[in-house]
């Protein structure tokens, strides 16, 4: 792990205002990366951490009509839009280190592009594993190796994470598979790469 940012910007009312920019444009890129991290999902139930703007919930009701599905994010107002504008979906207002939830309680988690924005990535990857069931999956996603602050989205991540740092914090949890996404063109433009991480957690006799 690699300290990118001093100063920590990730406020409820930044990712309320980002909502707000982000909620009608939706790009290709993340769409992809959005259907890779419920490439797991066989049901049940799922909750996506840190939603905000991301479609994980509602391709996993497209994917799963009879699934529970659930989102979770610190950005008051935002959440407070989707309820109204989503009710398929449960979403709370909580945050990211004690989500207020049962234990083993979720068949899936997913935590796309979170971790890097946080102060205490492990305190919020026990946190995940806590409500995670047994043999269910975590799918995380967040850029690789980023070199220097701002250089994927301005001064809001703190870290940045190699496969060998990933499958580090993550291997005490699980078994870990890890898969690239990206290129330098895709469709037509530059993205950054992406980790995708799946981890399916381990029973307590593994």
């Amino acid at each position: 792990m690699k300290r990118l940012a001093i100063k920590n910007i990730n406020t409820p009312e930044e990712y309320d205002r980002i909502y707000q920019e982000r909620k009608k444009y939706p790009d290709e890129f993340d769409i992809k990366r959005w259907k890779m991290l419920i490439d797991k999902f066989k049901g049940g139930s799922l909750i996506d951490l840190g939603t905000l703007d991301s479609f994980v919930p509602h391709y996993a009701l497209v994917k799963y009509p009879d699934a529970q599905v659930w989102g979770l994010d610190f950005a008051k107002k935002t959440i407070q839009e989707l309820k109204k504008k989503y009710p398929r979906v449960k979403y709370i207002y909580g945050g990211l280190y004690r989500t207020g939830l049962k234990n083993e309680y979720f068949d899936y988690v997913v935590a796309g592009e979170v971790i890097e924005h946080l102060e205490y990535p492990e305190r919020f990857l026990m946190e995940a594993f806590r409500i995670l069931k047994p043999g269910g999956f975590l799918a995380l996603s967040t850029p690789l190796e980023e070199t220097k602050a701002g250089e994927v989205d301005k001064e809001r991540h703190l870290w940045s994470f190699s496969q060998e740092d990933l499958y580090t914090l993550l291997k005490p949890y699980g078994k870990v598979k890890i898969k690239i996404l990206g290129s330098r063109y895709f469709p037509y433009k530059y993205h950054f790469k992406n980790i995708i991480c799946y981890v399916k957690k381990y029973y307590l006799n593994e």
